[in-house]
């Protein structure tokens, strides 16, 4: 704020008038303030293009009368002209023709399109009209051909990204970028040799030529040393040993990926140079030979190499932070001196065929630097050694560790995952607090015992519990709704006897709870405790002593998710998924009469089991509400009454199964319009009628519909009466009794013998004298 000035002298008056004018418009002029051509500009470039409908279209929203609606527009604070433009993901389609208005932005440093989808490509050679660019992304937009010749004019360029498109031909337009720092050409079809003029580009640091056809030639043995470069990724291409050679002499190389080369001939990595090297990626491609003498190496990746025994060089990388030699074919004892790397903190052993420890096996870890360890899929036996303080991931998960969980775990304040599952642990779980940083405890398909103990307080940042498959007993510990992170809870296939847990409603993250095949009893529904979970996605209580009738309201106020369609994402999101460490849960489920496990838990995916129990009254009418339900299973209960019509709005449900109850009446027809119902079992009921006939229900084995008395119709080979005659089952005249039909067919004969008599006299008359009766009668 501005203080006005009060003097007597004149001169100091004027003095003050000037700081104070001076003061607001050197303040207006560092506003931005666009130019009115650009807006125009900008204006019909908007209309150039048919808005896609998604969710998000940044040219959509523009207008003149607001400077701020201009979303992905950078406007130059001191000039107004347009300088950057970010229209990635904008929806725009249709065509750019040459003569569009994006190119009188002649001021453009920054121009984003990726993703975008145009009809042709037309456009590319008119890109050089903007010779101020310097960033160009043209990324995900299905751009096919060879790089345009006129590339090669843009010499302002100092980063160009082309990943994910169909391009093909040579990179000879790009060799006169002479400022160009970052080259992203990765996912195209490329192929032919690794030029070197390529490589040494004199400002070139990045360069991504991945998942394209390239090969290795004679040309790249005269790379320069001069190169610059210092992140290279090669990777899903054609390359084989023979590239290493030149490629060690690029000396400022820091980063090189070299993952799943499609090559018979493996990479023979001896005595190069690669001084400067820090990250190596050779997962996926095979190693005859493997030696490195770079003493920066801090990444070390070897994932499916076929490699059959520790490579002996590693002892010696002494800044080596990051190691992973998963999936290869290592067997035996683990080397001690691995747990000695100074630096190592990220160790992954997993998929191999390792049985133990060389030394002391119980405190090698103690001492170690390690802070992620991965050892699952292995072969390890006896106790599990005691882990550091440190650690922030330990997973043990397939093996055969046996003994008690270490107490050690007690005392871990940084942990953040815990998997020993599928090991042979026995004992209880240990009674002492959980670390307030630990998010994952997967301790399922093991031989504990005792009973879950009560000790999850409200600085607890779980988000999966899972110790299914185990001897636990007792009761669920109520301790539980003090996790309100918490979205997976599986018990599964325990001793636990208790009663259906109400107060898990209060756990506002709950997305999955499953309390199969354990000794869960009494109602599930209960006035005083209407059920409303905020989150939940799929419920299986199947396989319990569960009983009592259920409202026909019951599922109204369930969950927003099984209510609401789910809406579409970009990309496929799980269920308690952790991106730093890739861990996830995972659950077995029963879907479309088979056993099957999940691996990775969608979060659009939704279920409802509640078979096995002893459930009696009507199918509550509400299930219709459940909009998202993928599957439903009611079976091996006593419900009663009719199947609800209402369940034709459950157009996202693929497996039904109502088989093993008490039904009656008619299988509703709306089933039939069910269009993605791959599944439905209905056996063993007392349903009637006719099945409908559509092309999911059509489709169904003879099983399905088998036990029902009354029911008829494909696929059953019980015919249903008067299927041929015009009128629908439900319109046809009820069929007598057997004795009234008899009585009805005398009387018919009765009546019907003199007409056939009568009839045939008539016949022979009009044979014998057909001429003379037909002209009388009919005057021919």
């Amino acid at each position: 704020m501005v203080k006005p000035c009060f003097h007597v002298s004149s001169i100091s008056s004027f003095l003050c008038f000037l700081f104070v004018t001076g003061f607001f418009v050197k303040s207006l002029v560092s506003l931005p303030f666009p130019r009115l051509d650009q807006i125009d500009i900008l204006m019909a470039l908007k209309n150039e293009f048919q808005i896609l409908k998604c969710d998000y279209s940044k040219s959509k929203s523009w207008t003149r009368k607001d400077v701020k609606s201009f979303d992905g527009v950078k406007f130059d604070n001191e000039t107004g002209v347009v300088t950057e433009l970010v229209l990635f993901g904008a929806c725009l389609s249709g065509s750019l023709s040459a003569n569009s208005s994006l190119f009188r932005l002649h001021h453009l440093r920054y121009l984003d399109l990726s993703f975008n989808y145009f009809d042709s490509f037309s456009f590319l050679p008119e890109l050089t009209k903007l010779t101020n660019l310097e960033f160009l992304d043209l990324s995900y937009m299905g751009l096919a051909g060879e790089i345009p010749t006129s590339f090669s004019s843009l010499n302002r360029l100092t980063e160009l990204r082309l990943s994910n498109n169909e391009l093909i031909g040579s990179f000879s337009p790009l060799y006169n970028l002479s400022k160009l720092s970052s080259l992203y050409l990765s996912d195209n079809h490329f192929s032919g040799n690794v030029p070197c003029s390529l490589l040494t580009l004199p400002l070139l640091f990045d360069l991504d030529l991945s998942q394209n056809h390239l090969t290795d030639s004679l040309e790249t043995m005269n790379c320069s040393s001069s190169s610059k470069l210092a992140t290279l990724d090669l990777s899903y291409n054609r390359l084989c040993g023979r590239i290493l050679e030149p490629l060690s002499k690029l000396t400022s190389l820091k980063y090189l990926y070299l993952i799943s080369q499609n090559t018979t001939d493996p990479i023979n990595f001896v005595s190069l140079g690669f001084k400067s090297l820090e990250e190596l990626d050779l997962s996926g491609t095979a190693i005859s030979r493997l030696s490195i003498g770079s003493p920066n190496l801090g990444m070390l990746l070897l994932n499916n190499c076929s490699i059959n025994e520790f490579p002996t060089f590693i002892k010696n990388l002494r800044n080596l932070d990051h190691l992973e030699v998963a999936d290869n074919r290592l067997k035996g004892e683990v080397p001690k001196w691995l747990w000695s790397l100074p630096s190592l903190n990220v160790l992954s052993l997993s998929h191999n065929f390792l049985d133990s420890f060389e030394g002391s096996p119980k405190n090698i870890l103690l001492n170690s630097s390690l802070v992620t360890l991965d050892l699952n899929s292995n072969a390890f036996r006896g106790s599990l050694p005691i882990i550091s303080p440190r650690f922030i991931y330990m997973i043990a998960s397939n093996n055969s560790f046996t003994g008690d969980i270490p107490l050690s775990l007690c005392n871990q304040s940084y942990l953040s995952v815990l998997d020993l599952s599928h090991n042979n642990f026995s004992g209880s779980i240990p009674w002492c607090p959980i670390s307030s940083s630990l998010q994952y405890m997967d301790l399922r398909n093991n031989n504990l015992t005792g009973r879950l103990p009560d000790i999850f307080d409200k600085s607890g940042s779980l988000i999966t519990l899972d110790v299914s498959h185990n001897q636990i007993t007792g009761k669920l510990p109520r301790s539980l709704t003090n996790l309100k992170n918490i979205q997976f809870v599986n018990v599964e296939s325990n001793r636990i006897v208790d009663t259906f847990p109400f107060w898990l409603k209060d756990l506002p993250n709950l997305k999955v709870i499953v309390l199969r095949s354990n000794m869960f009893h009494g109602p599930i529904y209960s006035p005083q405790h209407p059920l409303s979970f905020p989150q939940l996605r799929m419920v299986d209580i199947s396989r319990n002593k569960f009983t009592g009738r259920l409202p026909h309201d019951y599922f109204v106020n369930w969950s927003k998710p099984l209510i609401s369609i789910p809406r579409e994402e970009r990309g496929p999101q799980y269920v308690g998924y952790n991106y730093s460490s890739g861990y996830h849960p995972s659950m077995y489920l029963r879907n479309k009469g088979i056993n099957m496990e999940l691996e990775k838990i969608l979060e659009t995916y939704t279920e409802i089991d509640f078979s096995e129990n002893k459930f009696e009254g009507q199918i509550p009418e509400s299930i219709g509400l459940l909009k998202s339900l993928i599957v439903l299973n009611l079976s091996s209960n006593d419900f009663t009454g009719h199947i609800p019509s209402s369940w034709a709005n459950l157009t996202r449900l693929e497996s039904l199964d109502l088989s093993q109850n008490q039904l009656s009446g008619k299988i509703p027809q709306e089933l039939a319009t069910l269009s993605f119902l791959d599944y439905i079992n209905v056996s063993h009921n007392k349903l009637t009628g006719q099945i409908p006939q559509g092309t999911q229900i059509g489709g169904q084995p003879k099983s399905s519909f088998e036990g029902n008395l009354n029911l008829c119709g494909p696929p059953l080979e019980e015919g249903c009466f008067g299927d041929k005659a015009s009128s629908t089952p439900e319109t046809q005249e009820p069929e007598p009794p057997k004795q009234e039909q008899v009585l009805n067919w005398k009387a018919a004969a009765i009546g019907y013998g003199p007409g056939v008599l009568f009839g045939l006299a008539i016949a022979q008359v009009l044979y014998l004298y057909k001429p003379v009766l037909f002209f009388k009668l009919f005057r021919l």
